[in-house]
């Protein structure tokens, strides 16, 4: 057994537990950054461009560059049109054409309205936009009733000078032209309508003779046509187209006059009546259309139509000038209708030619009352099947009333320009008639001078500035019978 002191390890310390909380470590000091020198440059590289690239710049045009621009706004209107001006919101071009918009299923009326107070520019616009640029296009034709008096001729006369076509000038005192109410041109309409007066646009064929000769003879007895009083119309119609016939030559009104007065016996017997009782049918349509002859009417639609009244000048413009004629009394409206409806049969006629037509009316509100108001509406009504846009101008809607033909105009229209109103009532018409905006009432009172609102069809409108040219600027200039200064 050894005394010596045992070399055993000495024992070891339990472990310290794994759970429950340890103090935190101290995080090692941040290092601090270094940096690398920056590399040599070498001059003859630095020439050549090597550390610092130097490209040539690419040239490019401002609209493959516009789209640079991600603010830019989207354009107002198609490209597809005439231009009409500037938007003044985003500075772009504003165009339109009813036609094309037509085409493009962008409106179901190619019908437009003008509208606003004298002196805001609206004239312009329609002597511009409505007439010489249409005829720009090909096969367009632009037909003008023109009742705006300047210098003694209508408005548009300059402008038809300009582009050497006539105008057809009708007066009270038998120097100008005439336009046969009973035209061959204008359809009998024996056929078409009976004494109750049938709605033609409903079977898709302009008005006729006899419908027209209704409308007529109702302006001049001041009340609507009696059964009896039409029935003897129609009879004497007859009678004098057949005589006419006969003569080889063409019927006026002065032969239904004859035969109203004088009414056949077969005619008579095929109603079982005397010659007598017919003739005492047609008395008063008679007198009343006789007295419409040797007074309002006179030298207007009591001959034959003159060589003049066409629709085939070289240019495409027609100029028919009413200014002559007195707005006062039912002449102005029985002319402005019977040239509307001897233009809707033409077209008709020539329908297979898939001409389109503008008709420019300058001032629309003539045809607000009577009977020839209502024959203006029908004619309305089949401008999609003969190719032909109205184009109406309008001081205000307010003054129409609601169950006027003029305003049924306004309403058909899906292409409308709407110049400023000095009145709120004014304006207020153009936003509950055209459902604009709240609030809209304030810019259209604001409007200046060759400034407008366009809205097509149920898009929002557009603030336009109308845009014209040096030569369209001397065109359109009205101002000289008070500026005293001749263009």
């Amino acid at each position: 057994m050894s005394l010596r002191p045992s070399h055993r390890a000495p024992a070891r310390r339990p472990a310290a537990p794994t759970v429950g909380w340890r103090p935190p470590e101290p995080a090692a000091p941040p290092r601090e950054p270094t940096f690398l020198p920056p590399p040599r440059r070498r001059r003859w590289l630095d020439k050549t461009g090597w550390y610092e690239p130097r490209i040539d710049p690419m040239h490019t045009t401002t609209r493959q560059a516009e789209a640079l621009n991600l603010a830019l706004s989207s354009p107002p209107t198609s490209y597809r049109g005439l231009i009409v001006g500037t938007d003044l919101l985003s500075g772009q071009l504003v165009t339109h054409d009813p036609f094309i918009a037509y085409e493009d299923k962008k409106i179901s009326s190619v019908n437009a309205a003008v509208i606003g107070d004298v002196g805001k520019g609206k004239s312009s616009l329609l002597k511009t936009w409505a007439c010489t640029r249409q005829l720009l296009l090909q096969d367009r034709r632009v037909v003008v009733l023109d009742k705006k008096l300047q210098s003694g001729l209508g408005e548009y006369t300059a402008l038809a000078r300009f582009l050497g076509a006539p105008s057809i000038r009708f007066t009270t005192d038998g120097t100008g032209s005439r336009l046969n109410l009973l035209d061959p041109v204008i359809a009998l309409g024996g056929d078409q309508v009976d004494d109750a007066g049938a709605d033609l646009s409903a079977l898709g064929r302009p008005t006729g003779q006899m419908m027209l000769l209704r409308a007529v003879l109702a302006e001049a007895l001041g009340r609507p046509v009696t059964e009896r009083e039409g029935k003897a119309l129609r009879m004497a119609l007859m009678s004098a187209t057949r005589g006419a016939r006969e003569r080889d030559r063409v019927p006026v009104i002065g032969d239904v006059v004859h035969h109203l007065l004088h009414p056949a016996d077969e005619d008579a017997e095929a109603l079982n009546r005397t010659s007598g009782e017919l003739q005492e049918w047609g008395l008063d349509p008679a007198f009343a259309l006789e007295r419409f002859l040797e007074e309002d009417l006179a030298g207007l639609v009591d001959g034959e139509t003159s060589p003049e009244v066409h629709l085939d000048h070289p240019s495409g413009f027609t100029h028919f000038d009413i200014s002559g004629l007195p707005v006062d009394g039912p002449a102005l409206r029985v002319v402005m209708v019977l040239i509307n409806t001897w233009q809707f049969n033409m077209l008709a006629r020539r329908s297979e030619r898939a001409q389109q037509t503008v008709n420019v009316v300058e001032e629309g509100w003539h045809v607000a009352e009577g009977s020839v108001g209502e024959i203006f509406k029908r004619n309305t009504k089949l401008s999609r099947g003969l190719g032909l846009a109205t184009v109406a101008g309008f001081h205000h809607v307010s003054d129409l009333p609601i169950d006027s033909p003029a305003r049924s105009l306004l309403q058909e229209a899906e292409t409308v320009f709407i110049y400023g109103q000095g009145s709120q009532d004014d304006a207020e018409a153009c936003v509950e008639l055209y459902n604009l905006p709240a609030g809209t009432e304030e810019t259209i009172m604001a409007l200046e001078q060759g400034t407008c609102l366009l809205k097509v069809g149920s898009r929002d409108p557009i603030l336009l500035r109308h845009e014209r040219s040096p030569s369209e600027i001397a065109l359109t200039d009205t101002d000289s019978a008070l500026t005293g200064v001749r263009g």
